[in-house]
């Protein structure tokens, strides 16, 4: 998941958090350039529980690749405050945190001088656009007389019915009704209006705890999901997750549960709430979700491990996760749901309980699964 947005919104303060990095995050426009990036944990009490229950000697979680990508400007498709270099990064990732800035401190410089949420959506989502729009035309430019490798794969009629919504239309382009073909036609294209999207708002103290507190939701982040649903009668909820950074600032300072505690109290005490958390789990949850992932585990007393995987991945080819030879030697996978385990306490009981399943080549491996393969020799 690469970190997008305007300059001076807290993108790289919530790399560093999310990350434990220690990116430059001054005030003033690109003082992010180069693209950082790291792997954040993915929370699962799941994990969490497995490894209390056996005590292993190695734990392995899963985890999310996440990329600080320097600040897009208005115009950066065409080259304002270097946007051609940064727009290349975002092509890099597989999914985009889409972040705005909502508090207001006048210590803080705004490229666009003043604070607006939906309006910063619009301008990026722009810029995405243009550049999607330029990447169509040069393939549409390059199929004008002759064969093309780039073109071949992607149908002309398909490749100007988005050039079409680029120019005529705000919706996002995932909204579209696209056929199966149709949509992995588009998925050689990494079009940057089509990868997975979560917007993260960076919200003011006050805003961030009323919304834990029961407090009614804030009118840019309504009005930001309009926004996303283009209208579309029936549209999946967008992803949009509030967080406050000067609050997640001061939890990631406290090292130890104790003192992080005492922060805790300070601030219920300070603005009258009996709710205070972090938001960071519920990001590092959302960007997973958005680019379909999730895992299963491997289990004993030698390690306790996630192997991520694709949402809808079969047995043989979760098994080649580990190892490649194990999906062309792929035998068969033996399940259990965690929470089985969790309920009756050990294999021994799953197994007497018949909830210890032997699956075959088409079966789907669920999130949260346990599985252990049975691989035949090693083919010739």
């Amino acid at each position: 998941m690469g970190i997008v947005g305007m300059p001076n919104i807290g993108k790289s303060s919530l790399f560093n958090i999310l990350t434990s990095s220690s990116v430059p995050a001054l005030n003033y426009p690109f003082c992010t350039i180069d693209p950082s990036e790291a792997r954040v944990q993915v929370p699962d009490h799941r994990f969490d529980w497995l490894v209390k229950h056996v005590n292993p000697n190695s734990v392995v979680p899963a985890f999310l690749t996440v990329m600080d990508i320097a600040g897009l400007v208005r115009g950066a498709a065409k080259g304002e405050g270097l946007g051609n270099a940064f727009l290349a990064n975002i092509k890099a990732t597989d999914g985009i945190f889409h972040l705005v800035r909502a508090f207001k401190d006048q210590g803080i410089v705004h490229v666009e001088n003043s604070v607006d949420p939906v309006r910063d959506v619009e301008i990026i989502d722009l810029e995405l656009r243009l550049k999607d729009a330029d990447q169509i035309s040069a393939l549409l430019t390059k199929t004008e007389g002759k064969s093309s490798k780039g073109a071949a794969a992607v149908d002309t009629k398909l490749l100007e019915h988005v050039q079409h919504l680029l120019a005529t239309t705000t919706r996002p382009l995932t909204l579209e009704p696209w056929t199966a073909d149709e949509a992995r036609a588009l998925a050689q294209l990494r079009l940057l209006s089509l990868k997975p999207l979560v917007h993260l708002v960076n919200m003011s103290e006050e805003d961030y705890l009323g919304s834990l507190n029961g407090a009614p939701e804030p009118e840019y982040i309504t009005k930001l999901k309009e926004r996303m649903r283009g209208g579309v009668e029936g549209a999946t909820d967008p992803l949009v997750v509030g967080y406050s950074g000067t609050i997640e600032g001061l939890l990631a300072d406290m090292g130890g549960a104790e003192e992080r505690e005492e922060v805790v109290e300070d601030l219920k005490q300070s603005y009258g709430v009996k709710v205070v958390k972090s938001a960071i789990d519920d990001i590092v949850h959302a960007g997973y979700k958005a680019v379909g992932l999730n895992h299963y585990f491997t289990y004993g007393k030698v390690e306790v491990r996630a192997w991520t995987v694709r949402q809808g991945t079969k047995a043989p080819q979760a098994a080649a996760v580990i190892h490649s030879d194990f999906e062309k030697n792929f035998i068969a996978a033996e399940v259990m749901r965690f929470e089985d385990l969790q309920t009756l306490g050990s294999e021994e009981a799953v197994r007497a309980a018949g909830k210890y399943y032997t699956r075959g080549k088409d079966a789907v491996i669920g999130d949260g699964d346990i599985v252990s393969f049975k691989i035949g020799k090693k083919k010739a």
